[in-house]
């Protein structure tokens, strides 16, 4: 199996992979930034889900709290193309009067403004129990 020299960077873990016929030690001087914490692994060590690829560390684990902000920004895409559309149904039902109707487009809104926040999310400690939060509201 192939090694690979990791390191963090604000944005997550870097992995780099220097071209096989390098020798991994030299190619981490020039590569890793200097002062920087580094590890040499062998690939098979890496988490492999590569959807939660910014929640990764240096010990070749995924952060919980930072795999719950990866998936937060996953609802959050889904649920701003429905704020979208509710907005443009509670556009249409003022100017037609119907209050009611408005209000209850209201109501969803603010569920779907709340869906990231809510406490069965805060509760889940696994990635495989983020993996399959995916409240009602967004389907």
């Amino acid at each position: 199996m192939a090694q690979v020299i990791i390191h963090e960077s604000d944005d997550g873990l870097v992995v780099v992979s220097p071209a096989s016929h390098l020798d991994i030690n030299k190619a981490a001087d020039y590569l890793v930034p200097l002062g920087a914490d580094y590890r040499i692994v062998e690939e098979n060590e890496l988490p492999d889900d590569p959807e939660f690829w910014a929640a990764w560390t240096i010990d070749c684990k995924v952060d919980i709290k930072k795999a719950k902000e990866v998936w937060r920004s996953k609802m959050r895409l889904v649920r701003d193309q429905k704020l979208k559309a509710l907005d443009i149904e509670w556009m249409k039902a003022m100017e037609n009067g119907e209050v009611k109707v408005a209000s209850s487009i209201a109501a969803k809104k603010q569920m779907l403004r709340d869906v990231t926040e809510r406490e069965d999310f805060r509760k889940l400690r696994s990635l495989k129990q983020i993996k399959s939060y995916w409240p009602e509201i967004l389907h």
